[in-house]
């Protein structure tokens, strides 16, 4: 079936013990796109190709977001907020967490999950442009390097027959706990 769609975007802090906390949805999304490197490595011998190792080796998460908030700075980022003055300070010893990032799609009548296990997001480029004739949205886009973790699962994927299941599933896998607690989507949808 083809693939249409994307929702539900949710991010957790990665734990030590490989689990997540601090589940958060932080904005609607129109493109979440991973693109894994691979070795590519052929083994030759006897003027022929013996073994090849096209094994996933990182790679990378581009999330366009329509949301420009602040938590995506201090959560994704790394960066602190002024609590004081609002302000949001960028510091160039700032580190951002290592964090699982999951989606939900469409193929035919099914809500696949994707979850990548461990990315860490870069600064975003700071795109703007003066209104026109025409309404023009800008949105962010946030590039992710996909880490290999000690146990070498990057990424599941997983179907449900629901998008409720599919949802229940990632809250539980980034530690969104509770009915409209932090991060759930469900009180602005109606859901």
């Amino acid at each position: 079936m083809a693939k249409k769609g994307i929702e539900y975007t949710v991010f957790g802090i990665l734990q030590e013990d490989g689990s997540y906390k601090d589940g958060k949805y932080l904005s609607p999304v129109a493109n979440f796109n991973g693109t894994p490197n691979k070795s590519n490595v052929v083994d030759y011998g006897d003027d022929r190709a013996l073994e090849t190792d096209n094994s996933v080796t990182g790679g990378t998460l581009s999330i366009e977001m329509n949301n420009d908030d602040e938590e995506t700075y201090t959560f994704l980022l790394g960066h602190k907020k002024d609590e004081e003055t609002g302000e949001i300070i960028y510091d160039v010893n700032d580190i951002p967490p290592y964090v699982g990032c999951g989606a939900i799609g469409t193929s035919g009548k099914k809500k696949v999950v994707k979850f990548y296990t461990k990315v860490q997001f870069g600064e975003p480029n700071d795109e703007n442009t003066t209104r026109q004739e025409s309404t023009t949205f800008n949105h962010s886009t946030l590039e992710g390097t996909i880490l290999i973790p000690e146990d070498g699962v990057w990424k599941i994927r997983k179907e449900f027959d629901t998008l409720k299941e599919a949802k229940a599933w990632l809250n539980e896998k980034v530690g969104i706990t509770g009915a409209g607690g932090a991060g759930t989507l469900d009180e602005e949808k109606g859901a």
